[in-house]
């Protein structure tokens, strides 16, 4: 029997005073409801979950937004290990992860789906090429008791581009958001260049003879040899790890030169056997061990447990699912930004992956008695560096990193705080072993063990929910010092403006800008330094193989021709071989293999819209056909006849008007400040000044630097003829001190808002 695909359409109206023009969370500033039929979605997903064959498929359907939204959603099996580790109390044993999936949209080419199904409810992140980023979330989250159930309906959507962080420029100390400031940063410091340094010489001994022999014929004779030597005995029973370089962050870009000859950072500089012969050494993830993925392991503590016990109603297996599908959700998301970076370094390093092998659920039973001691996590008042301190002195020598998901208000706003990598001196960040480090505590030196290849996020943030953006934006940003990259510096590494700022920038970012999931230079510098190191056996290198490619999810990917789906009903042309090739097509062509090319065909549609889905050849120049429809911002594209993908449109000129009047164009989006189209700089109006709250929304203008030119734009009757032009929703005003609701008045920021009080006083 064929594929089984349960399709449900239903669309959504959406009748809900509430639903149009309304803020759903102090981070989210407009949402939709969703009504569709959970119940029958909940028979199929019961049906597919029961299924042999874990590519059977589960297809929802509703609209929102404008659009109709079609879910083509298989179970994910790439995010959690098939030998995952699972550590639950013994009520809660019998896990699978059945409720995860991912998938596509049908009809957007390269568009990704991921998220869960439980109870009929889909619950995930829905990324269109097209339209941007859509966050689907269950609306009992949002609003307490039945009142979504009541109103009818179950879910809610929100737009990528409605998700800001009113708390930004609120939190304590330069770093809003990671709570390296100076003082942490500082004690993380003294810690990471404390290491032992007999196990430091031991670990470079260990290295070194890997290197030395990687590669030669008598590599497998000598490894067998050492494994009887009673010496390496004692060497592999010891603790492991690491050397690193401080200071290398402020490094200017053009100061680095790897391949100079006697530069500190040369192979030559850090080599301890100068005429040592080893195996030529390649980046990370590349070659055919093609080793690029970081096992993780996620651990939750007692108080993530208890909020999400109480959200799903003191159901302890809903609960357990719950942060299963958070884990899942949160991985994918990682994967989403890491795995299309390719870090150049002195090497190329691509193809960094993510895979969850243990998973560690703690409830809260043990904080309800004496027994809590036995879980240093069930302390409520735990500051973030004792907290990251608490976890790394855990053993995780089994996994690339390790890290606690938790729950908690941490002072100052503080979202997440991980230990920086670098590629030679201090210990700390990706492979990491556990080691001795040596302190100063009140005048005596205290030795204690710890694993620092970890870190910690909270989903609390000043008494609020914080929104999946703002949790996997931070989890991306605390690996990336894991992985070897301080805050952005120096400047031009952190733009803002227009474009944003990048993952690694020291603040919390609105997460609406071009730059906000991406890695700036520098950033990309410092992480490739730091995989070169891994790369030389300078580090230790614990990366795994990837699992590869996924034939059959109609996305191209590294060892695929094209990918035209699962099989002959998905795969709707005539020129890719689907993932499950029918026997008369295997008759046909006896080499027939999936997600390769059929016989003859020079391309295929799934590579992209310039490939004639009946002919299988390229589209013509002559054609003209437009595979890039113009924008404001851009003009069209045309097919050229010698390639299946479209080629990038032209930018439209920079300043040009767009989006009604709000804003210009900046290199082909729409993203830039209306001041600009008028040489002049956006600026803020504060309430020291503006008493008005609709006129602190309005979009100002200055002179170059001068602040005291900042004027609103229907103060500047000359320029805007007198018509104020107001930012949108979620928009950051009276200098970063509040943001713009829907009615385009200046909100103040409230840590105890009102959706936090209301939940407060129920």
């Amino acid at each position: 029997m064929g594929i089984w695909s349960y399709t449900l359409i239903y669309l959504v109206v959406l009748i809900w005073p509430e639903s149009e023009g309304s803020a759903l969370s102090e981070y989210v500033s407009q949402f939709e409801v969703l009504r569709y039929d959970s119940s029958l979605v909940h028979r199929r997903h019961e049906r597919v979950k029961r299924s042999l064959d874990s590519k059977d498929e589960l297809t929802i359907s509703f609209a929102s937004h404008g659009r109709l939204f079609r879910l083509r959603l298989r179970h994910d099996t790439t995010t959690i290990s098939p030998s995952v580790r699972v550590e639950v109390p013994p009520s809660l044993e019998g896990l699978d992860f059945k409720h995860l999936y991912e998938g596509t949209l049908e009809g957007d080419p390269g568009s990704r789906v991921w998220g869960s199904v439980r109870d009929g409810v889909f619950e995930g992140v829905v990324h269109s090429e097209r339209d941007g980023t859509y966050y689907v979330e269950r609306a009992h989250k949002y609003f307490p008791g039945h009142n979504a159930t009541l109103k009818g309906f179950h879910s809610v959507i929100y737009h990528d581009q409605h998700v800001g962080d009113p708390y930004q420029r609120v939190r304590q100390g330069h770093t809003s958001g990671c709570g390296a400031t100076d003082d942490v940063a500082a004690w993380m410091d003294a810690v990471q260049n404390s290491a032992d340094p007999e196990e430091e010489r031991r670990e470079e001994e260990r290295r070194e003879r890997e290197a030395r022999w990687s590669g030669t014929s008598n590599q497998h004779k000598y490894k067998k040899w050492l494994e009887e030597h009673e010496e390496y005995r004692m060497m592999q029973e010891e603790d492991e790890e690491e050397l690193e370089e401080p200071g290398l962050y402020d490094l200017p870009l053009e100061d680095y030169h790897p391949h100079e000859q006697g530069h500190k950072y040369s192979e030559e500089a850090n080599s301890a056997w100068p005429h040592r012969r080893h195996k030529r050494a390649i980046g990370i993830g590349v070659g055919e061990d093609n080793k690029g993925t970081c096992s993780l392991s996620i651990q939750t503590d007692p108080m993530l447990w208890h909020h999400i016990y109480i959200q799903e109603g003191e159901n302890a297996e809903k609960t357990r699912d719950e942060i299963t599908a958070m884990i899942s959700q949160h991985i994918k998301a990682l994967n989403h930004i890491y795995a299309n970076v390719n870090f150049i370094g002195k090497y190329k390093h691509r193809n960094i992956r993510f895979e969850v092998q243990r998973i560690k659920i703690d409830d809260d039973t043990p904080c309800k008695s004496s027994q809590g001691e036995g879980n240093k996590f069930c302390k409520p008042n735990v500051d973030v560096s004792n907290f990251l301190n608490l976890h790394s002195q855990k053993k995780h020598d089994d996994f690339c990193l390790a890290y606690v998901f938790t729950f908690r208000d941490f002072t100052g706003g503080t979202l997440g705080l991980a230990w920086v990598a670098s590629p030679s001196g201090a210990s700390g960040g990706i492979c990491e072993k556990y080691k001795t480090y040596t302190e100063n505590l009140g005048g005596f030196r205290h030795s204690e063990k710890r694993s620092l290849n970890t870190g910690i996020i909270t989903f609390l943030n000043y008494n609020s929910r914080v929104p999946p953006k703002v949790s996997q934006l931070t989890l991306a940003h605390e690996i990336g010092h894991n992985f070897g990259s301080p805050h952005d510096f120096p400047d031009s590494c952190k733009p803002g403006g227009l474009q944003g700022n990048y993952i690694m920038f020291s603040s919390a970012t609105s997460g609406d800008r071009l730059n906000n999931d991406k890695f700036s230079p520098c950033s990309m510098r410092n992480i490739s330094l730091v995989l070169d190191a891994i790369s030389e056996k300078r580090r230790t290198n614990c990366f795994t193989e990837n699992n590869g490619a996924f034939c059959g999810n109609k996305i191209v990917e590294e060892g695929e021709e094209c990918d035209c789906g699962y099989d002959i009903q998905e795969c709707q042309e005539k020129c890719c071989y689907p993932l499950k090739i029918p026997d008369t097509l295997r008759h046909a062509n006896s080499s027939a293999k999936a997600c390769m090319r059929r016989k003859n065909a020079v391309c295929s549609p799934s590579e992209g819209p310039c490939c004639n889905r009946n002919t299988c050849t390229f589209v013509s120049k002559e054609a003209q056909q437009v595979c890039h429809m113009y924008t404001e911002c851009e003009e069209s594209a045309y097919c050229e006849g010698n390639n299946a993908s479209c080629p990038e449109p032209v930018p439209k000129e920079d300043n040009r008007v767009c989006n009604e009047g709000t804003k210009v164009c900046m290199k082909g989006k729409c993203s830039g400040s209306i001041c600009l189209a008028k040489g002049m700089k956006e600026c803020f109006l504060t309430s020291d000044r503006v008493h008005d709250k609709k006129k602190l929304c309005e979009i100002a203008c200055q002179v170059g630097n001068d602040s005291s030119t900042c004027k609103s734009t229907s103060e500047l009757k000359d320029i805007f003829g007198g018509v104020p032009v107001f930012m949108r929703p979620g928009a950051p005003c009276n200098n970063f001190q509040g943001y713009c609701d829907v009615f385009q008045k200046c909100r103040a920021v409230d840590a105890e808002g009102p959706l936090a009080r209301l939940k407060n006083l129920l």
